[in-house]
């Protein structure tokens, strides 16, 4: 792995509003002016922001020129009140705060009595006037409206968003999800983070943590040019999933999707295999191949009751306003059979007797026998000659479709505590277990294959209102990824991939379409990585100077076995040739030599640093400054 180190300075001007530096991703912030309605500034007005959700609020008082700002606000909708002596009350509802935007106030207060209250109904301005970011957002009502194809992986809205284009062939794709290119980039250059933390692939492309249930996502946000200087690691796209929280409310969701050969249509290759003809004798023909799927789950969250030992308790004293908890889970699973194909260069039972009689004591010939089944009689045969003899061997076909199977579990949980109305602390665990048995192709019986993996992402956040003019938020993340690929008849892995030509079989690396005897030959395989991250980010404003420093280090841990030829591989032209046990040898890979550990274990540091400052020089100017520095840091194996 090679080492790198960037050291950036981005700057870029554009007209703004004023606007402050925002919490890496997953937060927003709520700023503004406050005037009369002769547009005289108003100083030392008291400003309070209401979480409408969860009623925790944050207050201000405007600066000299009128300003106030409050930064690090979780997303969600919110109320501002301003209030000033010999001024009507101001409020305005209906604030929609969405990550990395600055919602805006241009308040004007109107002169008169205090008692009386002036309401604004209507949204805050979230069109960024102050970076040049190119960014795209999905909320929940998005997230729930828009096709997301029948897996209902979140990330499939991406491919809505301009610049972005789908895998195209002969690339290798991500982990999990869709995968993508954004501006032309590679599959690597893309950046995965689910509330801010990490959880991209160390090894390969793509995030390493399945997202199927969007019931369970507040937004999906994607950049994809113009990157201020606190996001960095890929050049292609920031990709950041929020996932959603409690609130003073109880709130859920429950669904279930069904799918069934009933209810899909017929392919022309359904009907070519004989399928979904309403005459058939058979029930099976009538309609498409088998097929069994449910996706099953549900969303929960509101205040949590905690037990209170104190004056007047023991009880469980209420959470609204101050404990919150969410948690999600699904269950889905799916039943398929392949739509298959013919090999038709499988001994018959008579063949097989020719070859267990003649032969049957060559350990070749048993790995024929135990792993490919009698085929059906085809007319068709093939000879060999052994110890001056000449045998002929009937062959026939196997047809029909193997199965398919596929488990999936996946949840996470939340909980959320106002410590005070400046601390604020929350802690998320995500999990993914999923379990594939089959290829869904006619691969002979005992050569199938079993995927297992398990994926998981755990974070700890604090954030802090130090003063009037500066915030902070810290945050340790562990990510977790763990990917086993190997048979599920364990005897299969004592013989190489055996090919023989002119029986039809012949072996494809890719162990789903395989019809040769044995595992494909890069089986089996297995992955672990360990991810641990602390981030750090301290925003601060002084006077026209919105300022903002960040830190973040991560230490990697890879556990691998990826042997691309482990199986070995023999390659015969004839029947004969397999007999005679005489290989080809262009075609032939031989076996690794039994000798050093091929288990690798590799392990390696990354550092990030940024400085940035929005600095407003004049209303309709600002003008943003940043250094950044990378250190991607050198693998060692040990």
């Amino acid at each position: 792995m090679k080492k790198v180190s960037n050291f950036n300075a981005r700057s870029a001007l554009f007209l703004s509003s004023i606007n402050f530096a925002l919490a890496q991703s997953t937060t927003g912030s709520i700023s503004g002016t406050v005037s009369d309605e002769k547009q005289a500034i108003i100083a030392g007005a008291t400003v309070t922001a209401r979480n409408v959700d969860t009623g925790t609020s944050r207050t201000a008082q405007t600066d000299g020129e009128g300003r106030f700002r409050f930064v690090n606000l979780p997303v969600g909708a919110y109320q501002v009140t301003i209030e000033a002596a010999n001024f009507a009350k101001f409020v305005q509802t209906g604030i929609t705060l969405v990550v990395n935007q600055d919602a805006v106030i241009e308040a004007t207060l109107k002169a008169g009595n205090v008692q009386e209250t002036v309401t604004i109904t209507e949204n805050a301005s979230v069109l960024n006037t102050t970076t040049a970011e190119v960014s795209t957002r999905f909320d929940e009502k998005r997230l729930s409206e828009l096709p997301i194809a029948t897996n209902r992986n979140v990330l499939n809205v991406l491919l809505s968003v301009p610049g972005v284009s789908q895998l195209g062939s002969g690339q290798t794709g991500f982990a999990n999800g869709i995968s993508f290119s954004a501006n032309g980039g590679r599959l690597r250059s893309n950046n995965f983070m689910i509330d801010g933390q990490d959880i991209n692939d160390p090894s390969v492309s793509g995030g390493q943590l399945p997202l199927n249930n969007p019931d369970s996502i507040q937004e999906v946000r994607i950049i994809t040019n113009q990157f201020l200087a606190e996001f960095g690691r890929n050049s292609g796209s920031v990709v950041n999933v929020i996932g959603k929280s409690g609130t003073n409310e109880f709130h859920g969701t429950a669904f279930w999707f069904h799918n069934n050969k009933r209810l899909n249509a017929c392919s022309n290759l359904d009907k070519a295999a004989g399928n979904c003809n309403p005459n058939a004798t058979t029930e099976a023909k009538k309609y498409a191949p088998f097929r069994l799927e449910n996706q099953i789950g549900f969303t929960f969250g509101g205040p949590l009751h905690l037990p209170w030992f104190g004056e007047g308790g023991p009880y469980f004293r209420s959470g609204k306003d101050k404990t919150f908890f969410f948690g999600d889970y699904q269950r889905w699973t799916d039943r398929a059979l392949g739509s298959g194909f013919t090999l038709n260069g499988a001994p018959t039972e008579a063949g097989r007797a020719v070859l267990q009689s003649a032969v049957g004591n060559l350990p070749q010939i048993r790995a024929l026998l135990q792993f490919v089944p009698a085929g059906t009689a085809n007319g068709q045969s093939r000879t060999f000659t052994f110890n001056g003899t000449t045998y002929t061997v009937p062959l026939g076909n196997i047809t029909g479709s193997s199965a398919f199977k596929f488990d999936d579990d996946q949840g996470s949980f939340r909980i959320d505590h106002r410590i005070n109305a400046s601390n604020l602390i929350y802690g998320r665990y995500r999990f993914a277990s999923q379990t594939t048995t089959g290829t869904g192709q006619v691969t002979p019986p005992g050569l199938t294959t079993e995927g297992i993996l398990k994926s998981s992402a755990a974070t700890l956040v604090w954030s802090s209102v130090i003063s009037s003019r500066m915030a902070n938020e810290l945050r340790f993340g562990y990510a977790r990824y763990d990917s086993t690929t190997n048979a599920s008849d364990p005897s299969s892995e004592t013989i190489p991939s055996i090919e023989i030509a002119d029986l039809g079989l012949t072996g494809f690396n890719a162990a789903a379409n395989r019809t040769a005897i044995g595992l494909a030959v890069n089986l089996p395989q297995f992955r672990v990585n360990n991810t641990y991250q602390i981030q750090d980010n301290l925003s601060y404003s002084t006077g026209n100077h919105n300022l903002k420093f960040g830190v973040d280090a991560r230490w990697n841990q890879v556990k691998s076995f990826f042997f691309p030829t482990v199986r070995g591989r023999l390659a015969y032209a004839s029947l004969q040739n397999y007999v005679n046990d005489f290989a080809d040898t262009a075609a032939t890979i031989n076996r690794p030599l039994a000798g050093g550990d091929i288990i690798g274990f590799y392990t390696w540091k990354e550092f990030y640093t940024y400085v940035q400052d929005e600095w407003k020089i004049a209303p309709n100017f600002t003008l943003t400054l940043g250094l950044r520095y990378e250190n991607g840091g050198d693998s060692s194996n040990i």
